[in-house]
């Protein structure tokens, strides 16, 4: 038998001797090594694996981040209207109906009290014809200057905080203050303020929801020059009486309303339509941003995981051979 030519390394301590065997040690790192062309690949394989798994974790649980933002804002923008509607427009009304039975008081004061109260104050005796003329003339100057009849006071004015469009809109501007990102809209196809007429795309929201009636809301995806956005929508119903006050027949509407907006756009609304919807959009970086910064971390953590298991393997492995593999001998 022929012993096969081995090297050694001796490394003398002070209390102890050790001895590495090369020979043996670059026999057992080229079994480990052909392992490695194997489990290297397979690691490599598992970590994008669990990359893309997590990234679309990551990306489905951010948009429905944002959307939940986005239904939040929403249900505020609901209650915005319930407001309005149950509280500030009968409010706006009570003290409408207070001005206008004021100005009624005055004008039958101005009209019949006044006229007998200066009749009284009138001088004895029989005036003469030029005494009378310059008496109802300051009269009526006096009458002229308080009469309120052709003051705006007067006139019943319109307050477009007692709209719930209007309301709903405006308040959810302050939201903007801190998400800056949404945007909101109560999109109708034949509205009022013309600030509030559907686009095309918007149009397609509120009919779907004329064609699914059961349906209420709506989550989409739609191309822009800025990039993508995301979108959540709602039906906006008219489904209450107090709506056909002035969004009914023309001639039946507030004159104030007429008089601001005129008479071609707004009316002829019916009981229980869909009448439009609320919309409230953000860019779909958004969602794509938060996700793409939690993934950076994650990515992190998974390499030191996947690093720290690939070591720990290799030194397994390296144990097993070096108890598996018996020193190279030859005949």
């Amino acid at each position: 038998m022929i012993q096969v030519m081995e090297t050694k390394l001796r490394i003398n301590l002070i209390l102890f001797e050790l001895e590495f065997n090369i020979t043996r040690i670059l026999n057992e790192l080229r079994v480990l090594l052909k392992f490695n062309l194997l489990f290297l690949p397979a690691i490599a394989a598992c970590y994008a694996a669990t990359g893309y798994v997590v990234w679309n974790q990551l990306s489905a649980n951010a948009e429905q981040e944002v959307m939940e933002t986005a239904r939040l804002m929403l249900e505020t923008a609901r209650a915005m209207r319930t407001y309005t509607t149950t509280q500030v427009a009968p409010l706006l009304d009570q003290e409408q109906a207070k001005v206008a039975r004021s100005i009624q008081n005055m004008e039958q004061a101005l009209d019949v009290q006044m006229p007998a109260v200066l009749n009284k104050a009138m001088p004895p005796g029989h005036p003469t014809a030029q005494e009378q003329k310059v008496w109802q003339t300051a009269r009526q100057q006096l009458a002229n200057s308080v009469h309120p009849r052709n003051n705006d006071a007067s006139q019943p004015q319109f307050f477009p905080q007692s709209i719930p469009f209007y309301a709903a809109t405006e308040a959810f501007n302050y939201f903007r203050e801190k998400f800056p990102d949404f945007s909101y809209k109560e999109a109708a196809l034949n509205p009022t303020n013309p600030r509030d007429r559907t686009a095309d795309w918007e149009a397609d929201v509120v009919n779907y929801f004329r064609d699914n009636p059961a349906k209420a809301e709506f989550v989409g995806r739609r191309d822009t020059p800025s990039g993508s956005s995301l979108y959540l929508s709602t039906p906006v119903r008219v489904d209450s009486e107090s709506c056909l006050s002035c969004h009914g027949p023309a001639n039946k509407a507030p004159p104030e309303i007429v008089k601001l907006y005129g008479t071609g756009n707004g009316f002829g609304w019916q009981l229980n339509d869909v009448a439009g919807a609320q919309i409230v959009s953000v860019p779909a970086d958004v969602a794509h941003n938060r996700a793409a910064s939690a993934m950076k971390t994650l990515s992190i953590w998974l390499a030191g995981i996947f690093a720290g298991l690939y070591l720990i393997v290799n030194a397994i492995v390296f144990v097993f051979i070096s108890r598996l593999v018996p020193p190279q001998e030859a005949q």
